[in-house]
């Protein structure tokens, strides 16, 4: 039970249908007297109720996944490999390094697919011609990783990779080492924020960076607007015209061919209710609340700026991607928007071998996916990096032998 509007509240739900959990949600604001039945005289706050029997009274995340069964914490404190991220790169890892017998924890801080998973449907990836939702690509790689042994835990994050004796130390949030002897950094990227004023204010509250098929029923009936000229905005605005009223797309340049696949320009170009205005950007917000209106501006031919505010039922921002690596080793050679180098690409390396291909400055240490410098942002390339990461770790560990644990 919660408010629409309430961050809390989105940010369980967010939660919950990442990781396929099925609820109901009351809301609040249109169901007072039922979500008031359900919770203790006077809470007016977010309440989840487990299985009918649990009340939570404005619960953290990871109370709830704890609630749910879900795993949190790690089940020991020395693993052949700790994955940091379960996007495609770690799922595909965490599948092939449990497979072929290796000790695997996969950390993730919110849940499996990363951005992939709130993909309302990926069209190019190999094997599924007629598509597939990221949701469904996650709970597959899943099961597989489970089945094979790979132990998952959720809504924890690593703050630190330490160097130790024959491996590495990884901090997670709370404080806990568990100890590697090696590790995959494959925590994808975070979305490029923007700077408007007033927005961090509505965040959550009709604005959000990224999209996710959760979002349907709040668009129903809306005027909604997209900001991007990528494949992951394109898909949103698909998805997203089959409930709002109208989906307009706003591009900083001249259009979509740059920067998206041809197949959903084709798409977009069928969907009646979804519009493109080129030249155009978000320079400002409005609401009380939550979001009301916006402000566009539009370069024209002659390159005079034109302002216009509109009324807005949501608006999603999808403008590129960010590195957060600022966590790792200062030793760890980034560029310098964060991506980590690897392989052939490192200007510094300490030992008399060459480093192999998706190996990092720190010998021991590798990195797969969209976090990766010089990587391909796509789902199947994700995929393809954390298998092969595998091939190259178990290439390591030869090299390095077994480790003596009681020294750990």
């Amino acid at each position: 039970m919660g408010s629409p509007y309430d961050a809390d509240c989105r940010g369980i739900r967010s939660f919950l249908s990442a990781n396929r959990v099925q609820y109901d949600w009351v809301d609040s604001e249109l169901e007072p007297e039922r979500a008031s039945s359900c919770v203790p005289p006077g809470h007016d706050g977010v309440a989840v109720v487990v299985d009918g029997v649990t009340c939570l009274l404005t619960p953290t995340v990871r109370v709830v996944a704890e609630a749910l069964g879900l795993q949190t914490t790690p089940k020991d404190e020395r693993y052949d490999v700790v994955i940091a991220g379960a996007g495609p790169a770690g799922m595909a890892a965490g599948v092939y390094g449990a497979s072929e017998g290796l000790r695997v924890l996969i950390v993730e801080r919110s849940a499996a697919g990363g951005q992939a998973g709130t993909s309302s449907c990926i069209e190019n990836y190999l094997g599924f011609p007629s598509g597939i939702s990221g949701d469904e690509l996650t709970e597959r790689a899943l099961k597989q990783a489970r089945h094979f042994g790979s132990e998952i835990v959720v809504t924890r994050s690593i703050e630190a990779v330490l160097i130790a004796d024959m491996g590495y130390f990884v901090k997670l949030d709370g404080g806990e080492r568990i100890w590697a002897r090696a590790v995959l950094l494959s925590t994808g990227v975070d979305w490029h924020r923007i700077e408007v004023p007033g927005l961090d204010r509505l965040l959550g509250r009709g604005i959000l960076y990224g999209a996710s098929r959760q979002e349907a029923h709040s668009v129903a009936g809306k005027r909604v607007f997209v900001v991007g000229g990528g494949n992951s905005a394109g898909q949103a605005a698909v998805f997203f015209s089959n409930y709002a009223a109208e989906v307009i797309m706003l591009v900083r340049g001249a259009g979509l061919a740059l920067s998206m696949s041809r197949y959903l320009i084709a798409q977009i170009a069928e969907k009646g209710n979804i519009r493109i205005e080129a030249w155009t950007e978000v320079t400002g917000v409005r609401g009380d609340e939550h979001l009301e209106q916006i402000v566009t501006t539009t370069r024209d031919p002659d390159g005079r700026r034109i302002s216009t505010t509109r009324d807005a039922g949501a608006l999603f921002l999808m403008i590129g991607a960010t590195a957060n690596t600022s966590w790792l080793p200062a030793t760890l050679e980034r560029d310098a928007k964060g991506y980590i180098y690897t392989g052939r690409d490192l200007t510094g390396w300490p030992l008399d071998r060459e480093p192999f291909p998706l190996e990092t400055s720190l010998p021991g240490i590798f990195c797969a996916g969209d976090v990766r410098h010089g990587s391909i942002k796509r789902v199947a390339s994700g995929v393809g990096e954390g298998s092969m990461s595998i091939a190259f770790i178990h290439e390591y560990l030869a090299l390095t032998g077994s480790p003596d644990l009681t020294r750990v």
